[in-house]
């Protein structure tokens, strides 16, 4: 059974990370933005059969695209699909600098969610 991020469990990642990287501008700017990009991967498995990656990609894409941090939306976005891929038994694999560019491909709108999904399936392997 898979395991869903919880709105308070993605809160507190987001704060831990923002201090432990010693940022000053962090927390909620849009409650309703968090919990639509953490319902995203159960109604991609409910409605389309999504796998774990693409459930994954889903979450990644709504945190890059919603925006619903004050601050380290893209790292927070990151953190928090790397931290739901773990929860289910599986880690992303693949240099920093890939994860940066995949970041910035969606952020930028160069990639919608289909490439998202694609670099996931290849890049989501089991611990």
């Amino acid at each position: 059974m898979t395991r869903y991020l919880a709105y308070v469990e993605a809160v507190l990642e987001h704060v831990e990370l923002m201090r432990r990287l010693g940022e000053v501008r962090y927390g909620v700017f849009e409650r309703s933005l968090i919990e639509s990009a953490l319902a995203r991967p159960q109604q991609a498995e409910a409605y389309g059969n999504a796998d774990l990656a693409a459930q994954a990609a889903t979450l990644c894409f709504g945190l890059i695209k919603n925006h619903p941090w004050l601050g380290g939306n893209k790292r927070t976005a990151t953190h928090l699909t790397d931290r739901f891929l773990k929860l289910n038994g599986s880690e992303i694999v693949c240099s920093t600098a890939e994860i940066v560019e995949m970041v910035l491909e969606v952020e930028a709108d160069r990639w919608a969610l289909e490439q998202l999904q694609r670099w996931m399936s290849e890049h989501v392997k089991p611990l």
